[in-house]
């Protein structure tokens, strides 16, 4: 049993579209980077699927799950829950063929302001992020939320698990110190109307 089954996240409910809560122990972000390939990271490219490092520039590998299925269980059951309490989507899951990744932002590393839905990926109902990294390693890199007021040490806190819908424009800003570790990834559902 993981230690977030059946476990009820509290989220700030001053926030109508994006909630975050605390979602892994330092311990758990540690075994996941742990776990990470050096020679597996590969350049991240836009939702069109080409790249251009003037708008993203970072790289990314698939994230690696257990046996068990963790952490990918614990994110899809969070999911639901938040779904069913919240944004009330007809969402399915995740699809395979669009899985979570982990993604790296070196310094100079950014992502300009874009949304996750999109002709090639029209089935993304909900975006997540959750932040790997101790926020004293690293400076920039914040997430940012189209007209969201949202404090950055909440989304900035390792082990915060942050979902918006994925037609909500974001951005990461440039990381110029460090490094920059998360999971993102996207609960699928049938395309919006």
């Amino acid at each position: 049993m993981s230690e977030n089954e059946n476990k009820k996240l509290n989220v700030n409910d001053n926030y109508c579209s994006i909630l975050s809560a605390p979602f892994l122990s330092q311990k758990n972000c540690e075994s996941i980077i742990n776990h990470l390939v050096p020679d597996l990271w590969s350049q991240s490219e836009l939702a069109d699927g080409t790249i251009n490092k003037e708008k993203r520039n970072a790289v990314k590998q698939l994230l690696p799950v257990s046996e068990k299925g963790w952490p990918l269980l614990d994110v899809i059951s969070a999911a639901k829950q938040i779904n069913d309490n919240r944004y009330k989507f007809d969402i399915s899951g995740i699809l395979e063929t669009d899985g979570p990744v982990v993604m790296k932002y070196d310094v100079g590393g950014h992502y300009d302001w874009h949304i996750d839905v999109g002709k090639k990926v029209a089935n993304r109902k909900l975006s997540f992020i959750i932040q790997l990294s101790d926020p004293t390693t690293y400076e920039g890199g914040d997430i940012e939320i189209m007209d969201a007021k949202i404090k950055t040490e909440v989304l900035r806190a390792q082990g915060n698990i942050t979902f918006f819908p994925s037609f909500i424009p974001h951005k990461i800003t440039k990381v110029t110190k460090g490094e920059r570790l998360s999971i993102v990834g996207w609960i699928h559902g049938s395309t919006f109307i």
